[in-house]
């Protein structure tokens, strides 16, 4: 599951102000359920996030796979 994860690409759309802050923010559970749309089964706890995503952007989030194995996927957040 690592290796089909690694380097996966998502995007998500989100209200956002003047200066690309966001009305709300970007969460694990939003990136959980992203996943799910690509066919990928990954609990939100699983899903490495330091802090709630706030403006818009590209991040890199760590998906923890196994208990040694982690897998780095690329989320755009864009403005509606």
């Amino acid at each position: 599951m690592a290796k089909r994860l690694e380097g996966l690409k998502l995007s998500v759309k989100a209200r956002a102000g003047e200066e690309g802050r966001l009305f709300g923010s970007v969460t694990n559970l939003d990136v959980e359920r992203l996943l799910a749309e690509k066919g990928f089964q990954v609990d939100r706890r699983r899903i490495v996030l330091e802090e709630p995503i706030k403006t818009l952007g590209t991040f890199p989030i760590v998906v923890q796979v196994g208990r040694d194995t982690r897998a780095t996927i690329e989320l755009t957040v864009e403005a509606e």
